[in-house]
């Protein structure tokens, strides 16, 4: 069907470098360049606007991700910049000898990259500093991990490793090139896609599922999304794929496609070459309009002609002004470069600012660089180094250089675009160690390691004196410990529920085999106390929702049961990571809140489960972006018993808490969360405890790092907190109150 196309429904002019990498939290985007900028967009309207430019690096960005919980990571050369969602810059982890190109975000506090020095780091961000190193590479490594530190790498030669923590647990021959990404798979194992053109599926144990063959070149990216795979890469093309492996639709581009990613409204963002970001949508109401998509048609084909060609036409050189139009054009910023020809010759000028005049590349009054005229591959531009390098058959091939530049990088570019195997890499970046400034003396490195160590000495002084400040000024909020309800009895959950389903109708009633199958998924939550990742099969959470959540409530306490203790567990995330983000769930729960007479134990067991969905990400998420459900859950609720109300204001207070940690800007959840909170506390008087719980709730909102949380709470909530008085002699929960009351004033 038509509608089932997807079309362009927005272009972005991002960046005059390649849009080497862009990630999405909430409704942000975060596009990541080799202009040495990052830039930060808002969803609005169905369309990104920039609300921010990240102007303080100083090199070539080569990865980025999501952090969970919140904020960025960004790959700057060989260092790893943590951001908040405003594009401040937190910290900074220091650890890899080449440049980062890959970033997985698996926690709130832990962080996989993988770098050109042939290793992977596992970095733990709350004390920034490494926890294991993972070694045995090629150049360049592919990272993917699990919150259990279940860690996946690849590489230049290919191999895929799999790892616990420091120990490596296999390794397989997965590809014929360099792994570029790695993926969770639907089916609990994983997708690999490679400059070899394949993407392939793995079981959890590594072993080939599928093949996808379809790009005619390198894949770089790729992303899993509602039961199809979306890659793209070298060949100008973004396809989307069915899970057998069979295409779908494909998608042309002008240049070559280094990142896909897939926002919340379901489209396809994808960045490019050409610097610039492209939405495609699958919903007719958000494509653009035809003018816009005929234009993507004809910038794709003069753009791509021009990239097959690689170096300036004839045709375009008799195209350049004359050197006669040296005084009459002015040039649009300082370091322009441009051709102009002299006869039948292109010469590069470069526009000085200062001077206000052309300046010959190469002539007395500009640099000693040389001039590339650019190609598909490297951009035009001066380079410190152009290398004759010959060809088999003595013909010279040109690679520009400039130094500083990973070395890797330029080698692979050059075999990429000369057609060479990569078996030569390793020969190229040896020739250019041997002719560039690599091999400076130790004396030199240990001077630079020297000034880096004090550098980071000097700002790890400065976070300590920022965080000093801020306990001095707040000592109460934010408040980051979140409520789980961890007890267990599995032995009396499995008897009653297996009691009650000798009870059920044959439709509802579990089978012999659904009997083994949930049984040994009870099994397996005792291990949760003992700590260890034990997976729970697919199946007991299909189950869970199409069998015994549909029992009558007076059955429902142990199925209920069931839910509060496998929401602690990592493999209920299954339930919540489809596209509707497990919203029959939700709206489940609102049924119990309204049953009357209110059955007070299942409404416990409800909340108590609420309350451990905070524990995992994809969980949280859900919850989050569920709050207008959860809203009414807690409005039918206002007039209960004192037991139900502390678990109310423990479910507020760990919402306050996921959203402060993710700054989570899901449609208004801070004015939703903050209306239930004075609602609920303006309703009927509350005891200390409960009040100083949901004032803390409101303190994390305030203190959150995202402007818009704050604003959303004070608009709610200021006029009541400022006349709020609290009847107790708890000096904790009273100062709790003034910190709060503080904050509204900033």
């Amino acid at each position: 069907m038509e509608a089932s196309q997807y079309k362009l429904s927005q272009t972005i002019a991002a960046h005059n470098g390649i849009v080497r990498s862009t990630s999405i939290q909430g409704d942000q985007l975060l596009t990541c360049s080799g202009d040495k900028t990052a830039k930060l967009y808002e969803l609005k309207d169905n369309q990104y606007q920039q609300v921010t430019l990240i102007s303080f690096f100083e090199k070539f960005i080569y990865a980025s991700c999501a952090r969970v919980n919140g904020g960025y990571a960004v790959g700057q050369d060989k260092q790893i910049y943590l951001l908040d969602n405003e594009g401040n810059l937190l910290g900074i982890l220091d650890g890899h000898e080449q440049q980062v190109c890959s970033l997985k975000s698996i926690s709130k506090d832990l962080l996989i990259s993988g770098s050109w020095d042939a290793t992977a780091i596992i970095w733990d961000i709350s004390q920034m500093k490494q926890l294991y190193r993972l070694s045995g590479h090629k150049y360049g490594v592919a990272v993917y991990g699990d919150e259990n530190l279940n860690v996946l790498t690849g590489s230049q030669d290919g191999v895929l490793h799999s790892w616990s923590k420091e120990t490596k647990i296999k390794s397989v021959e997965a590809h014929e090139d360099i792994i570029r990404e790695i993926l969770p798979s639907p089916f609990g194992g994983y997708l690999t896609c490679s400059n070899d053109e394949t993407i392939k599926l793995w079981s959890k144990d590594l072993e080939l599922i599928q093949t996808f063959l379809g790009h005619k070149s390198f894949v770089f990216t790729m992303k899993y999304h509602m039961d199809q795979v979306i890659s793209g890469g070298e060949d100008r093309l973004v396809i989307i794929w069915n899970l057998d492996g069979t295409s779908k639709q494909t998608i042309q581009l002008p240049d070559t496609v280094w990142t896909v990613t897939i926002n919340n409204n379901n489209d396809i963002v994808v960045g490019t070459a050409d610097g610039k970001v492209r939405v495609f949508t699958s919903d007719p109401a958000r494509y653009s309009s035809q003018k816009e998509i005929e234009e993507l048609k004809q910038e794709q084909a003069s753009l791509s002609n021009a990239k097959q060609e690689g170096a300036i036409s004839e045709e375009e050189v008799q195209k350049l002004p004359g050197i006669d139009k040296l005084t009459m054009m002015a040039g649009k910023n300082d370091g322009e470069v441009r051709l102009f020809l002299n006869g039948d010759k292109p010469q590069a000028y470069i526009w000085s600012a200062a001077n206000k005049n052309w300046q010959m590349i190469g002539g007395e009054e500009s640099s000693q660089k040389k001039i590339f005229y650019g190609d598909k591959y490297f951009e035009a531009g001066e380079y410190d180094h152009i290398f004759d390098v010959e060809d088999g058959n003595g013909i010279a091939k040109l690679m520009p250089y400039n130094e500083g530049e990973n070395l890797y990088v330029t080698a692979e570019k050059f075999c990429l675009r000369e057609g060479y195997s990569k078996n030569y890499i390793q020969q190229i970046v040896e020739f250019l160690k041997y002719h560039t400034s690599f091999g400076q003396s130790q004396r030199q490195k240990k001077q630079e390691l020297e000034t880096m160590n004090e550098q980071q000495y000097d700002q790890e002084q400065i976070l300590q004196q920022e965080q000093a400040k801020n306990q001095l000024d707040y000592q109460y909020i934010p408040y980051t410990k979140c409520t789980y309800y961890e007890n267990m009895n599995l032995q009396g959950l499995s008897q009653k529920l297996f009691e009650f389903n000798a009870l059920m109708s044959e439709e509802l009633r579990l089978t012999e085999n659904e009997t083994l199958i949930f049984n040994k998924g009870i099994d397996n939550l005792g291990q949760i106390s003992m700590q260890k990742a034990v997976d729970i099969e697919n199946s007991v959470s299909l189950i869970f929702v199409e069998k015994l959540l549909k029992w009558d409530a007076q059955y429902l306490s142990p199925v209920y049961d069931f839910f509060r203790i496998f929401s602690l567990h990592h493999s209920s995330e299954q339930l919540f990571a489809d596209q509707e983000k497990g919203m029959s769930l939700f709206l489940n729960i609102v049924t119990i809140a309204n049953i009357q007479p209110p059955n007070a134990v299942l409404i416990g067991l409800a909340l108590q489960t609420l309350c451990n969905c905070l524990k995992h990400n994809t969980n949280s998420c859900a919850i989050l972006y569920h709050l207008r459900i959860v809203k009414d859950i807690i409005q039918s609720l206002l007039d209960t018993d004192e037991d139900t109300v502390h678990l109310l204001s423990n479910l507020i207070l760990n919402l306050s808490i996921g959203i402060y940690q993710g700054n989570e800007l899901i449609d208004k959840a801070s004015e939703i969360l903050s209306e239930s909170i004075v609602t609920f506390l303006q309703y009927k008087q509350r005891d200390a405890e409960t009040i100083a719980k949901l004032v803390t709730a409101l303190g994390n909102l305030l203190r959150s790092p995202a402007q818009q949380i704050r604003e959303q709470c004070k608009k709610i909530s200021y006029g009541f907190i400022q006349s709020l008085m609290i009847d107790t002699n708890n000096q904790d929960t009273l100062k709790c109150l003034e910190d709060v009351k503080l904050s509204m004033q900033i």
